[in-house]
């Protein structure tokens, strides 16, 4: 959070979660929460950014998270103006967002009201629609 300060304005953050994914074929203990920010950087741009604090937090191997990392930031959506009614720039696919909890429980705790363009309803019905989280999300102590 402290790299984010430094790079974005306007930040918030959803509570955090734990979750641990098995598919590796071993235990991974994971933290996740959304953020959302302001700033006045392309798609491109941003990414780059974003890749940039990752590295800066110690993350230097690419690929699947089939290992341990110390952060991995993903880019769920891109809006043209800092209203969550405004354009569209970018969206991370409705199905995948759909079937992974990391991303669904935090989003849908930081803009519960937020509607994904390939969606018809807002984040928070979307998650209590979803039948089973995958994998698990635990609301753990919110710390700053």
């Amino acid at each position: 959070m402290q790299k984010l300060d430094l790079e974005f304005t306007c930040i918030s953050r959803s509570i955090l979660y734990a979750s641990n994914d098995l598919s590796s074929g071993k235990e991974l203990n994971y933290w996740n929460f959304a953020v959302s920010f302001h700033c006045s950087l392309s798609h491109s741009n941003l990414i780059a950014k974003l890749k940039y604090i990752e590295r800066s937090c110690g993350r230097h191997r690419p690929g699947s998270l089939s290992h341990e990392v110390p952060i991995d930031l993903d880019l769920v959506f891109l809006l043209a103006e800092s209203s969550l009614d405004s354009e569209v720039e970018y969206c991370m696919d409705y199905s995948f967002i759909l079937k992974t909890s990391y991303f669904i429980g935090p989003l849908a705790n930081l803009h519960p009201s937020w509607i994904h363009p390939d969606a018809e309803i807002d984040l928070s019905m979307t998650l209590k629609n979803t039948k089973e989280l995958s994998p698990r999300l635990e609301k753990i102590s919110d710390v700053s």
